[in-house]
Formats: structure tokens, sequence, C-alpha cells
């Protein structure tokens, strides 16, 4: 249990950890409302796929460009900064919902308007959640912790919000929202951090932007994770959109029964974040990754078996367990090669990859299941993320060769006698 936890003996972790860990609960409550709320007033798969989209589409615009004001600026100022701007943005969703006012066109805008927040709050979440770690051993346990946080929030927001939209309305799940997010900024005015010198970014922006970007794609071992993992952003990680939809025409369920099936596939990925959490070396994660996409295809393939809710669990359960081996092995693999220096920039990147790519994968699903059907669209998102893994697995001799010197000069490892090929 102790090496589960260890990160939190810390107390700007700590404190940030529990703060965070409301928040995105909150966070979740309303995504799923959200979804709800916009099928309910649409009734349209395909619009679904576009609430998605403009709700991601500034993570793949401006979070690149985010890392670069990370590494230059404090990065508990931008969090305060955004995590305001989102508590705006809940507030209005509330107001025009409880006022009966709503229209496809609010949640539109509203969801492209807290994307552009995104694009610069979940690189400095990442980053500032490594950056207060003193070693090694706990930074590696303080990313997988975070992943706790986030499935522990996907598992109770999903399942609060199922309870709560047939009760109240899904006005009041994104009220609940609001206070999610005041509790958030007190936890970081709490933290007591050292102050980062700006000294050394002595050139403009777009240089930096451009140093980040050949550090990040021009080493073989980082590009690889990131194109694994935009390949299952773009065609697998859309079956969240679709969920309503298959939910509502597969199963003849509700509300409730997505909110299970979602808190189900939270329960297999804290599973997952808690075994990932327990593990005393990073060394080994790229062959989980093969796994992972492995294990995502075959879930995905799944669904086109005649549809139940038991069967629709199991698959949502082992998807749970996949796509957080997937995203959590990714990130730990990319903050253990990577400098301090650099972190802003390579996080910005991995944003890009894993949030930015997938509203173009949910607006091609949109239209995909428009044409086909859910259930084939699922497919081929499974079959796309065994390509995937056959590829990366392709290459993973090649990756531990190179990625022993990357790991020795960050720091993650002292030297080569370490590394194991």
């Amino acid at each position: 249990m102790a090496n589960i936890i260890k990160a939190l003996y810390n107390r700007n972790y700590r404190i940030f950890f529990t703060g965070q860990g409301l928040s995105v609960i909150g966070t979740w409550m309303q995504n799923i409302a959200l979804s709800w709320l916009s099928y309910r007033l649409t009734d349209s798969a395909l619009m679904l796929g576009w609430v998605a989209f403009m709700g991601q589409i500034p993570n793949f615009v401006l979070a690149p460009f985010a890392g670069v004001w990370l590494d230059r600026f404090g990065k508990r100022r931008v969090l305060i900064v955004t995590q305001l701007l989102s508590l705006v943005q809940a507030l209005l969703l509330a107001w025009l919902t409880l006022h009966d006012m709503i229209g496809i066109e609010h949640i539109l805008f509203l969801s492209l308007f807290l994307g552009c927040v995104n694009a610069f709050d979940v690189p400095a979440r990442h980053a500032i959640s490594v950056e207060m770690i003193d070693t090694q051993e706990e930074r590696q346990n303080a990313i997988a912790l975070n992943s706790v946080t986030y499935n522990m929030a996907r598992l109770l927001g999903p399942l609060i919000a199922g309870i709560l939209i047939p009760l109240i309305g899904e006005g009041y799940c994104f009220g609940l929202n609001v206070i999610s997010y005041c509790i958030s900024l007190v936890s970081l005015v709490a933290l007591r951090l050292k102050l980062v010198s700006s000294k050394q970014f002595h050139n403009n922006m777009l240089e930096h932007f451009k140093e980040g970007y050949a550090y990040t794609f021009k080493q073989l071992p980082l590009r690889n994770i990131l194109v694994l993992l935009g390949i299952i952003s773009l065609t697998a990680m859309p079956y969240t959109v679709l969920l309503p939809v298959f939910v509502s025409k597969n199963l003849g369920a509700s509300a409730g029964v997505m909110g299970f099936l979602m808190a189900v596939s939270g329960c297999g990925s804290l599973l997952a974040a808690l075994a990932i959490a327990s593990r005393s070396e990073f060394q080994g994660l790229e062959k989980l990754l093969v796994v992972a996409a492995t294990t995502i295809g075959i879930g995905l393939i799944g669904f086109m078996l005649p549809a139940s809710l038991w069967l629709s669990t199991v698959l949502m359960f082992i998807l749970g367990i996949g796509f957080l081996i997937q995203v959590v092995g990714s990130n730990t693999l990319l903050q253990c090669m990577v400098d301090d220096s650099m972190r802003g920039r390579v996080m910005s990147f991995y944003t890009m990859i894993l949030m930015g790519i997938g509203p173009i994968g949910s607006l091609l699903a949109g239209f995909l299941t428009s044409q086909i059907g859910v259930v084939y669209t699922l497919a081929v998102g499974g079959v796309c993320s065994l390509a995937g893994a056959f590829y990366f697995g392709r290459h993973l001799s090649v990756f531990r060769v190179q990625a022993c010197p990357i790991y020795v000069k960050s720091g993650s490892l002292s030297s080569r006698d370490e590394c194991r090929f």
C-alpha cells in the first residue's frame, strides 16, 4: 500500500491531488450531462460528434503553443486562470439550462470555449504535478496517482450524473461542477511552490516552439509513443461519444445505464491505475502499450456481438483497462524521458495528440455512425487499434535501444548499465 501512495507524503502533491480529484469528478458529471442533453435536444449522433469536436479541437491548434507559455511562466498562474474560466463556462451552462434557455448553439459555443481553456489547463496539470515531486520514483507514482484521480472521477462522476439527471436534470449537474472548480482554486492557492526563473528563455516564442517540436518528434522513442497514442485517439477513443447512441438504439436504455457503463469503464481504469501506481520502475511499460492497444482493439470489435447489458458491461470494463494503460503508460514514459526545461512543451504535444486529434475522430465517428451504424463504426476503431499495436510492436527492440541514452540524459537512470534491452 505504501508504494501506491508514496507521492501523497508530499504536502503540495497531497493538496493538489485532493483539489483536482474533486474538480475532475465535477467535470465528468458535466461531460455526461452535456452529452445526454445534446442528444436529447437533437436526437442526432452526428451532432454528438460536433459537440465533441468543438470541445476538443482547440487542443489540436493551441496546445503545442500553450507548452511554450508553460515553460516560460509559472504553471500555477496558468492553472488559476484556466480554472476560473472553466468555472465561468460551467456557470453559464447551469444558468441557461435551469432557465430552459439552452440550445445546441449555446452548447457548441461553450464547448469550444472550454476546449480553448483546456488546451492550456491539461498540459499545465500534467507538468506541475510532476515538478512538485523530488525523486524519480515518486514522480512515477505521482503520474499513476494522477490517473487514479482521473479514473476515480470517471467512475463516480458518470454514476452520480446518471442518478441525478433523471431526478433533477442536467442543469444541477453543471451547478455542482461550479462548486468543484471553487475547491480546485482553493487548493491551487494553498500550494507552496518554488519560483521558476525565466532567464533561460531569451529567444522568441516561435523559436521555443520549434525547439520543442524538434526535441519531441526527432527522437524515435518519443515519436513512436505519440504515433500510437494518435492512432488510438483518432479511431478508438470516440467510443465514449457514441455511447449515448449505443445505449439508446442498441440497448434501448436511458441515461442511468449510460452512467453505469461509464462507471464500469472507470472501475476497470481505476484497477489498472492502481496496478501501475504500485510498480517500482518504468522500464517495461513500452511492452504494455502493445498489450493495451491490442486489448482496446478486441474490446471495440466485441460490440459486433449481439447487444446485451452484461456483454456491454464486460467490454466497457476491458476498454477501461486498455485505455488507462495506454494513456498512463505513454505519459509515464514521456515524463521519464523529458528534460525539465522541455517538460511543458513535450506534455503540450502529448495533450495535442491525446485530446486534439480526438475531436477529428469524434466527427468522423459521428458521420460513420450515420452511414453504417454505431456497431460497425466501433469495429473500425478496433481494427485500427490492432494495426497500431502491430506498428509499435515491430519497432519495440529499436525503441528500447534508443530510449536508454534518453533515460540517462533526463536523469531517470543513473547509467546505461541500468537499461534493460
